[in-house]
């Protein structure tokens, strides 16, 4: 489902996953396992939110803004289990956008390009740059470098494919681009 800009369909998304949740818990406690594992009947489900700073920081009131948080919050702490996965992403994760109490739940960061090692910080965690691990010396050049800090981990240097929106179009087949419709 795609919500768009609404913090209230987000929140309606969030509180259907928590559902979703609830009732593949039931299952598993059935079935006396602990979480979802390949060739379970319950697929797994990914929830992407792109710019996450929106719902948390910027829309709504400050009340549907902790509602919001609070829900993410119990999607990501118990989701992974049940087979369901989120994706969020945002500029600067720091503690005035992203309740630390919700950041720090988020297993796997991603740092692209940033403009300084407290950036660099904030999104891998306190101290990562004084390691050598400093997002702020990836060049500009490199589109879609990064680092990866997966759980217990130490970030590695990797690349994503990056396309740009000509690219995205083309691919997409959106007639104004060239590309097959």
């Amino acid at each position: 489902m795609f919500v768009g800009s609404s913090i209230d369909d987000a929140i309606e998304q969030l509180r259907e996953q928590q559902t979703e949740m609830d009732s593949r818990y039931d299952q598993l406690d059935g079935w006396k396992l602990r979480k979802i594992s390949r060739g379970d009947d319950n697929h797994p489900i990914m929830l992407v939110i792109d710019e996450l700073a929106y719902f948390s920081a910027t829309t709504g009131d400050k009340r549907t803004r902790k509602t919001f948080s609070l829900l993410l919050r119990d999607v990501i702490a118990r989701g992974r289990a049940a087979g369901v996965i989120v994706v969020a992403a945002t500029q600067r994760p720091s503690a005035d956008i992203i309740p630390t109490s919700l950041r720090d739940l988020i297993g796997y960061r991603l740092a692209f390009r940033c403009t300084t090692e407290t950036s660099s910080d904030i999104v891998l965690g306190h101290g990562w740059h004084s390691r050598g691990f400093d997002a702020s010396q990836i060049g500009p050049t490199t589109p879609g470098v990064g680092l990866l800090l997966a759980e217990g981990g130490i970030p590695r240097r990797m690349r994503c494919a990056y396309l740009s929106d000509v690219e995205i179009s083309r691919i997409a087949g959106h007639p104004d681009s060239g590309g097959a419709a």
